[in-house]
């Protein structure tokens, strides 16, 4: 595990300018990359670590850059950041996957483990409740929709609530598994 200096926070508006600025970032110091995430509704997050000075110059040229390409949101530099928030990357990095949250989160996954729903002409699978938590409600009612002998009437479906779609649906996914 590499120990860092620094950790450098860049939030740029459109993907082209978060791969441009994270270009700018690698060749300006001697930095790595530590995560790079799609936010949602066009927000890019990019995360640098090595020593302060290199992570400092780092974001202020990949902000330059980003600028000239698209709009830069935020920026920041950590130096010396705490050890619980090296503990926070290590927790969530993949193929390091977290504990389920309760037994009742556990014995879900276990009961849905390769249950496979179709949306938009592609298989979904599902492997926790979490993962139908994630969809809109928009397509919870589609998949709700496109299931055999399902519990809920389509007028029901209609007027349903997420929690509710999820239930059914998580009903109907463990009556298919076993």
């Amino acid at each position: 595990m590499m120990r860092y200096n620094a950790l450098g926070l860049l939030e740029t508006y459109g993907y082209t300018a978060a791969v441009t600025a994270l270009d700018a970032a690698l060749k300006t110091a001697n930095v790595t990359l530590k995560d790079f995430k799609t936010v949602g509704g066009g927000l890019v997050t990019m995360m640098i670590e090595g020593d302060v000075a290199a992570v400092q110059a780092a974001i202020e040229a990949a902000s330059a850059v980003a600028a000239t390409v698209g709009s830069v949101i935020s920026q920041h530099v950590i130096p010396r950041p705490d050890i619980q928030l090296k503990l926070l990357f290590q927790e969530f990095s993949p193929g390091n996957q977290a504990a389920p949250e309760s037994v009742e989160e556990e014995r879900v996954q276990k009961e849905t483990k390769d249950s496979v729903i179709h949306l938009h002409g592609k298989e979904m699978k599902i492997m926790s409740k979490k993962d139908l938590y994630r969809m809109k409600v928009v397509d919870l009612r589609k998949v709700a929709r496109g299931l055999k002998d399902f519990s809920m009437e389509a007028q029901k479906i209609k007027f349903a609530n997420k929690a509710e779609l999820v239930g059914a649906i998580l009903n109907y996914l463990k009556m298919e598994v076993e």
